[in-house]
């Protein structure tokens, strides 16, 4: 095996990995803030751009540790009866069905481009969120991501959507995520008060 094949394997690896600590939460708080509902559709998300890109003969062992990942957290949801839908839940159904009729008017390049995307659009209310609501801990989890994303990125053996559009729009967006864990919260005085 060679370099590109070691990194793309130790980032599909250590995506995984990165789930431990949520699966871990899952099971030590009932899957408190989390939804069944919420994680299928990004499991399913996840094995569209891993089948697709599979197909395509890329760069799959990182979406292939997300959609595992996801799937893993899935299942533990059921299991702790974690089911609620939300607006969220359906936009994101929406980004699934468009994948699929994507896949299937376009091609498993296609299918790459949208899933990606998708996954990433999905992941906005949780950024918005966190820059509300900066947590280190949180942030530390995606430092992870930036690396294993940046690791998969570097595993590709040439500049196409296949072997790097996914790694490098998660790396980015793992990024932002650290980032807005980050964030320091400001307090503004009210006018009057002395503070």
């Amino acid at each position: 095996m060679d370099i590109h094949g070691v990194l793309k394997m130790v980032g599909g690896i250590g995506v995984l990995v990165l789930f431990v600590p949520m699966a871990v939460e899952v099971l030590k708080r009932g899957g408190a803030g989390q939804s069944f509902a919420t994680w299928i559709l990004w499991a399913t998300l996840d094995s569209i751009l891993t089948v697709s890109t599979l197909q395509q003969h890329g760069n799959f062992l990182l979406p292939l540790g997300f959609a595992l990942g996801g799937w893993v957290l899935t299942g533990l949801l059921l299991v702790k009866g974690r089911f609620a839908w939300g607006r969220l839940d359906s936009a994101i159904l929406v980004f699934v069905f468009g994948c699929l009729a994507g896949w299937k008017l376009g091609g498993a390049r296609t299918a790459i481009i949208s899933a990606t995307l998708a996954i990433c659009l999905a992941g906005l209310p949780g950024l918005m969120e966190l820059w509300r609501h900066p947590q280190r801990a949180v942030g530390n989890i995606w430092a992870g991501y930036v690396l294993a994303n940046g690791l998969a990125f570097l595993g590709g053996t040439a500049m196409t959507v296949e072997e790097r559009f996914a790694p490098a729009m998660f790396a980015a967006f793992a990024m932002l995520m650290f980032i807005a864990s980050r964030k320091r919260i400001t307090t503004q005085c009210q006018p009057g008060i002395i503070g």
